[in-house]
């Protein structure tokens, strides 16, 4: 559904928890009291959780940390800054690399330019899955980076951005996070998050890369029945003590720094780091194409972003991210 500002007004004045009643809401809002229960069922369809107490009011079941563009942007470091070209906020929309390809098809964007989304209705994952994307409860950015080299060097690009997302995790005090190739950031096993590039080839030569990032920040049950595998999310591995504004400019000062340096340095630089956060190294895997599986034991990258799978007779095979699927052999 599409968010109305009435809907838009209740979700900003409800989003610390707080109870209000339908006629407080009605006053200020300057609609009727039965219009306002009409409201919250419409949010209530969208995933929303509101919880009602008699002689107290309503409330959301949990406090939402809305997305400030100003607060997001003044938190990125000084040295940053001046990575962040521009950047759109937007309330709703189908996918935010879809977006910013769109604006950059009708006025091409500088390096650094990013589109942030309180919810999308067409998110994106590998192999066409779909992204479940909540109103206010996950992150859902995309980067656009234009590169003058072959299309070749950008295969590693999205391992690259995936310990950048490792990074400002940790910075931000989290432990037990780490990747699983090609592209998912897990904690504890569970997933957390997941990177899709789409690259565009330019007429007049070089390419144009769009990173998408998704990150679940804290997501209620509801919404998240679309899922077919075990997830978690920042709130519940840090305890809530990482704000969703603070989470965002961590986010945007790491991947932009690995995308300001990817061009010159490529993803050599990545791959020792990439490794260290390998969630499945050591690990017996199973590698999925179609109706076709191969097992091994999982050993990291290789310079260039194949997996390196460990066969029994002791040889070393490069596998290619394509249309393959890694699990745990057990799984």
């Amino acid at each position: 559904m599409e968010l109305t500002a009435i809907h838009k007004a209740i979700l900003k004045r409800m989003a610390k928890g707080h109870f209000f009643s339908g006629q407080e809401l009605a006053n200020e809002l300057n609609v009727s009291r039965a219009s306002i229960w009409n409201y919250l069922k419409k949010l209530e369809a969208a995933g929303f959780e509101f919880h009602a107490v008699k002689g107290k009011g309503t409330r959301l079941k949990r406090p939402i940390e809305l997305l400030d563009k100003q607060q997001i942007i003044s938190s990125v470091s000084a040295e940053r800054q001046h990575l962040l070209q521009h950047l759109d906020l937007l309330d709703i929309c189908p996918s935010t690399n879809l977006h910013i390809a769109q604006q950059h098809s009708l006025k091409p964007l500088p390096n650094g330019a990013i589109c942030m989304a309180e919810m999308q209705t067409m998110g994106r994952g590998r192999l066409g899955k779909t992204w479940v994307s909540p109103y206010g409860q996950n992150l859902y950015v995309s980067f656009l980076w234009n590169f003058k080299g072959g299309v070749s060097t950008l295969s590693g690009l999205s391992l690259a951005c995936g310990v950048a997302v490792c990074h400002a995790l940790k910075e931000l005090g989290m432990s037990g996070h780490g990747l699983k190739w090609p592209n998912d950031v897990l904690w504890e096993g569970k997933k957390l998050g997941g990177i899709l590039v789409d690259i565009q080839g330019e007429s007049q030569g070089g390419y144009t890369a769009v990173v998408g990032i998704g990150l679940n920040y804290q997501m209620n049950s509801a919404a998240s029945n679309e899922i077919d595998q075990p997830w978690t999310d920042v709130h519940k591995a840090c305890g809530g003590t990482i704000g969703r504004n603070k989470l965002a400019a961590c986010l945007l000062e790491h991947v932009l720094s690995v995308l300001h340096g990817y061009e010159e340095g490529g993803l050599l630089p990545h791959v020792g780091p990439w490794n260290d956060y390998d969630c499945y190294r050591g690990q017996p895997v199973r590698i999925i194409s179609g109706g076709q599986f191969e097992e091994g034991v999982a050993n990291g990258i290789s310079n260039t972003g194949e997996l390196l799978l460990l066969k029994a007779n002791g040889s070393v095979k490069n596998i290619m991210s394509g249309e393959v699927s890694l699990r745990l052999r057990d799984t």
